[in-house]
């Protein structure tokens, strides 16, 4: 695509037929370029065209980002981070007069004596699940469409480690409120930290300053740094860094959408000057605040309607109780499942071998995937999954052990709905979790091996 300015009104987009299109730009946007320059090259980026949509993808997961912020600001003014008993005098009834974590009553207050507090807290729970979803699934039309091919490996390692950031992320928030399922949710991360050999002890440390929750009241402030300032400011570092090298590079394009509609015949695909789409301004600026209120609405509908950890009925933390039925967040169901599915084994080490090791292979795998599944010359188009069969059969298998792991972590669940013990139904998660992912890659990879040779025939 080239934008050229003929005068000083006059946009001109010469068309894939040779043909020429002229767009007047208004009196604003004439404005704006005086003193924004919005006809620099920046601006003139071409964003690919999309039918599908799964670009907009990774839209959904920055705006989320920018909802967190917002909200998280406003909920840390006025979040207190200590374990320290106080009397709690507020509008929940059941508390009112009794001595609570500090932490916990500053929360209540949050949630039921603020104007808004309730609906800002669940505001940002909902956005913290959507910012996750967002990064997973625009990972995987990365992953399975081959758009983290040469020269696009970076971007595909820095959203890896986003994506563990903001892993992290969750479960330092998991701490803050310091209810019963907060501090038995922490407690199982602390297990698993004090499991690695020979580095246990000093990670403990370094990340925790203690023990937990024993030491909670030094934890709790260290906990609220990393949520609330360090980790953001090092995941808004790595949006801006990925988003430069977006912006550097050019895009991959669907092959299909490369053609023009009059014409079978599309751009070259090693020219890397054409890029078929829309204009960052104001064609995708104009579709990017769409996506914000989009998300934005869809955030606040979730928080006004389906309310999640309820602090008020979970009840403060407590070394003496320990809520029934524990299990993590969606997005860790699945190390809580390998966890679960390890056996206490070689001497001691079955809690890092299914909480540390194996998700640490896992994430690895992940992170160095760009360049397991190397490509020497550069890649301007979305591969079809159909004619990769190996990596395909690797991302098909990648799903069927998060999902496998994660129903293995509901075992307790699945056992008391089946009417069965956890230790009857532990076998039946073990076979399923050794067997079912590799088999479905296998079948996977086979098929459509069997459908290339077809087409090459």
């Amino acid at each position: 695509m080239t934008d050229e300015l003929s005068d000083d009104t006059t946009d001109v987009e010469t068309r894939p037929d040779g043909g020429v299109e002229r767009y007047e730009h208004s009196r604003l946007y004439r404005w704006l370029d005086d003193r924004l320059d919005l006809d620099d090259d920046s601006f003139g980026k071409a964003f690919p065209d999309d039918r599908y949509g799964s670009f907009l993808l990774g839209e959904v997961a920055l705006f989320s980002f920018v909802i967190l912020a917002a909200t998280g600001t406003f909920l840390g003014l006025m979040y207190t981070p200590h374990a320290s008993e106080v009397v709690y005098q507020g509008q929940v009834a059941q508390y009112a007069g009794e001595s609570v974590p500090g932490a916990f009553a500053s929360v209540l207050r949050i949630s039921y004596d603020v104007r808004f507090g309730m609906f800002i807290r669940m505001a940002h729970h909902w956005a913290a699940y959507l910012f996750l979803a967002a990064i997973g699934l625009h990972m995987f039309r990365v992953f399975f469409t081959g758009s983290y091919r040469n020269p696009r490996e970076p971007n595909w390692v820095v959203g890896s480690v986003l994506l563990l950031l903001a892993l992290g992320e969750g479960y330092f928030g998991y701490a803050l409120p310091y209810d019963d399922f907060s501090e038995t949710a922490t407690t199982i991360g602390f297990q698993m930290t004090s499991s690695i050999p020979v580095l246990g002890t000093t990670l403990k440390n370094l990340i925790f300053g203690g023990n937990f929750p024993a030491d909670a009241t030094y934890i709790l402030p260290r906990f609220f740094f990393y949520h609330v300032f360090l980790l953001p400011a090092i995941m808004a570092g790595l949006i801006g860094l990925h988003m430069f090298i977006l912006l550097r590079q050019k895009h991959t394009e669907h092959a299909e959408s490369s053609r023009d509609a009059d014409s079978p015949v599309g751009p070259d695909p090693d020219d890397e000057s054409v890029v078929v789409g829309v204009p960052m301004w104001p064609n995708q600026a104009a579709m990017s605040v769409v996506i914000f209120l989009f998300t934005a609405s869809i955030v606040s509908f979730l928080a006004a309607l389906f309310p999640v950890q309820r602090v008020a009925i979970i009840g403060p933390a407590s070394p003496l109780t320990q809520p029934s039925g524990v299990r993590p967040d969606w997005f860790f169901m699945w190390v809580f499942g390998a966890l679960n599915m390890t056996p206490n084994i070689f001497a001691g080490y079955g809690r890092f071998i299914g909480g540390v090791l194996f998700p640490g292979i896992v994430t690895g795998v992940m992170a160095m995937w760009a360049f397991i599944d190397r490509h020497d010359e550069p890649v301007h188009f979305t591969a079809n999954p159909l004619d990769r069969p190996m990596p395909t059969a690797v991302g098909v298998a990648a799903i069927s052990m998060i999902i496998v792991l994660s129903i293995a972590g509901m075992n307790t669940f699945i056992a008391e709905t089946l009417g069965m013990s956890g230790d009857a139904i532990y076998p039946y998660l073990l076979a399923m979790t050794i067997l079912v992912p590799p088999l479905q890659g296998l079948i996977v990879y086979v098929a459509l091996k069997r459908r290339q040779s077809r087409l090459e025939d």
